[in-house]
């Protein structure tokens, strides 16, 4: 039999315990996309700024995310701010876009908690360039 005291802590423990049950838990990001919100070509001097949505909508990073950003090309030094949602893109002046390997950002958000927890994700600032495929000459004179 429980004295009062016992039976009111009793009590409190299991109303804490059905609170933690309770509480909604965080829904983890398990996807992002990236949209250019600078909208500049991919010129020498520009700075490209993109900013990432997460899915599902109401999705959250893990408090301790950590991310990463690299450049397919070594003159190209992107950075992240401390959300993981912002990435900006530094083009280095006079920087020419290769016509073979077309510039592409590779992003990636880990967790130490839950290593299981991962979001990867290529940001490609332009489209491949068109190649012809073929020409045609019109006599002009």
């Amino acid at each position: 039999m429980y004295r009062s005291e016992e039976l009111l802590e009793h009590i409190l423990d299991e109303l804490i315990e059905i609170r933690r049950e309770l509480k909604p838990k965080p829904r983890l990001a398990t996807g992002i996309t990236f949209k250019e919100i600078t909208m500049l070509p991919t010129t020498g001097g520009n700075t490209l700024v993109f900013t990432g949505t997460l899915s599902p909508d109401g999705a959250t990073m893990l408090a301790d995310a950590t991310f990463t950003v690299n450049s397919n090309d070594p003159s190209v030094v992107p950075t992240v701010d401390a959300t993981g949602l912002i990435v900006t893109v530094p083009l280095p002046a006079g920087w020419v876009e290769s016509t073979t390997a077309p510039l592409a950002i590779g992003y990636t958000a880990a967790s130490a908690s839950n290593p299981s927890w991962s979001l990867t994700a290529i940001i490609q600032p332009s489209a491949p360039p068109v190649l012809p495929t073929g020409i045609t000459f019109v006599q002009t004179t």
